[in-house]
């Protein structure tokens, strides 16, 4: 694995930012003053960047094109722990880090309310089913900044947002405050929805697309192997591997169901391929309905695909299953560039493609030149750490909530602790104790500018009130889980396989090329405002001039 790239200290992010900044705002280059008539963000859930050239001999497709044509940034990564989805896609759509837009997790625990919520749930945002009735709210409102999405709507009211994915958190995150359509599946209900965050009724663009080509479809299908079996680079049967109920370890996968609605069939489809060509499916024919790119304003057209964070979850990046899935997928990415050529033209559309985080390697499975690794049982950290906290502090509940890396002290408490060091001492040891930890950070002790990369780290995806009060870290290989009998591997924290995802540009005005500089996704909408000529005035990140023509 490659060491990690520099990490920015506080007053380089900041001065990044300022120079982006001065660049945008005083940029009539050749591409602002002729710019790009459609955006495109693609984003794969859980694109580990060596997942590139591992799978190599696999891309015939849209990868293969991207790589062949496109500007390709091999040292990208997230400079920040918490590497999950809703950072992630929040990271992309905004050109910030957590710190500055907010998303520290998919959930965090809210001191107020003494509960923890999902990032983009929101009771005033009621979802609107384009199919089976569905509850609760999703919405933008504690996405802090604008995104680039954001930015073309202010800057031209009658540009268009479209804006795909399974998941609310990735749809949101990539659109941000607004949009023309944003759509997202809810797992409960088993239908693809919108919310009133983005508009009072079932969008009929939307609408006749699902009607015309329901997901209910696939029910039935098998997903098998698209290659010769001794083409693939892992084995089909590892033992480690923690497949969904109703499949094996190996080959074939049934995607089956008593019904369209039954949740065993939309919890399978979710997970296979056939969800990733629907979401391909759906981006095409919005782009067409909506005639992105095909006016004299700039559009942008995001799309989460989220199927390989799924099957990474059960089978593994060292799997069959991630391997064909990717191998499918460069043929859908093939097809939509194909589509844009034709709707569009190659001359008027560019391309970001770029992941939310990598995965750690099963822990249990055959390491492959790596250390072996285990498994950190959150709940284990919180009860050895509450019966340390009523020794040194008395009887009481101490500790409100553990969400992954970050502990939620009781109201007082920590404050209590930093004026106790032996106390202080105490929780930490506590904490330490527990196999696979490798240490414990303290939210008042966190620092960009430090030289220490795991506290830099914290400290960029640190928020007052959202963050937690101690932070536990992990060995490498090793990952946090609520119970030793979940999913087969996860990722989330600032070890180089969580961090490092592929950046890639393509399209008007990007140059061919590989290209050494560091550079993380929070580059992305920065670089695609300024080839647009609008401005991300809160950017962390940086345009990628390098890779402009």
């Amino acid at each position: 694995m490659a060491n990690k790239p520099p990490l920015r200290s506080r007053a380089g992010a900041a001065l990044a930012a300022a120079v982006v900044a001065v660049l945008v705002v005083s940029w009539p280059t050749a591409a602002a003053q002729n710019p790009p008539r459609l955006l495109v963000m693609l984003v794969i859930d859980q694109f580990r960047s060596d997942y590139l050239t591992t799978f190599a001999h696999r891309w015939h497709g849209g990868f293969r094109r991207l790589l062949d044509e496109g500007a390709f940034f091999p040292n990208a990564a997230y400079p920040y722990i918490n590497t999950v989805t809703c950072a992630g896609h929040s990271t992309i759509g905004t050109g910030a880090f957590p710190r500055t837009h907010g998303m520290v997790l998919n959930e965090w625990w809210h001191r107020d309310e003494r509960r923890s919520r999902a990032c983009m749930s929101d009771d005033a945002s009621p979802v609107i089913s384009y199919g089976r009735p569905a509850k609760g709210g999703e919405g933008p409102k504690r996405l802090l900044v604008n995104t680039l999405g954001d930015e073309l709507r202010a800057a031209n009211r009658d540009a268009r947002v479209v804006s795909l994915s399974l998941k609310a958190r990735s749809a949101i995150g990539l659109a941000g405050h607004g949009g023309t359509a944003v759509t997202w599946f809810d797992d409960t209900a088993g239908t693809f929805v919108t919310s009133r965050a983005f508009a009072e009724s079932p969008v009929p663009a939307v609408q006749t697309f699902i009607a015309r080509d329901p997901f209910e479809a696939d029910l039935g299908r098998t997903w098998t192997l698209q290659g010769p079996e001794n083409t693939y680079r892992f084995a089909d049967d590892v033992a480690a591997e923690r497949p969904p109920k109703g499949w094996s370890r190996t080959f074939p996968h049934e995607v089956a169901g008593q019904s369209a609605a039954d949740p065993k069939f939309i919890a399978l489809w979710r997970q296979s391929p056939f969800s990733d060509a629907y979401l391909a499916r759906m981006a095409m024919a919005l782009s067409d309905n909506f005639e992105l790119g095909r006016r004299e304003v700039t559009d942008l057209l995001a799309v989460g695909f989220s199927a390989l964070d799924n099957v990474g979850h059960a089978f593994g990046p060292e799997s069959r299953e991630v391997e064909d899935l990717l191998a499918r997928l460069d043929g859908r990415i093939g097809e939509l560039l194909q589509h844009l050529d034709e709707r569009v033209g190659r001359n008027r559309y560019v391309v970001a493609v770029s992941s939310d985080h990598g995965v750690a390697t099963i822990p249990e499975a055959e390491q492959h030149g790596h250390q072996p690794g285990g498994r950190v049982l959150v709940p284990e950290v919180r009860k050895r750490l509450e019966e340390a906290l009523v020794e040194q502090l008395g009887p009481g509940q101490h500790v409100d909530a553990i969400n992954f890396a970050y502990i939620y002290l009781a109201p007082g408490v920590f404050d209590r602790l930093t004026h106790t060091p032996a106390a202080m001492r105490a929780a930490e040891q506590a904490i330490m104790s527990v196999p696979g930890v490798e240490r414990v950070l303290r939210s008042d002790q966190l620092s960009a500018a430090s030289r220490d990369p795991v506290v830099s780290a914290a400290a960029i995806n640190h928020v007052p009130g959202r963050s937690g009060d101690l932070i536990v870290v992990p060995r490498p290989y090793w990952i946090l889980v609520t119970r030793l009998d979940g999913e087969a591997t996860t990722h989330g924290t600032s070890r180089p396989y969580d961090q490092r995802v592929p950046v890639i540009l393509f399209g008007a005005g990007v140059k061919r090329g590989r290209f050494s500089q560091a550079a993380s996704p929070a580059d992305i909408a920065p670089t695609l405002a300024a080839l647009a000529g609008v401005r991300m005035p809160k950017a962390d990140g940086r345009v990628l001039r390098e890779a402009l023509r």
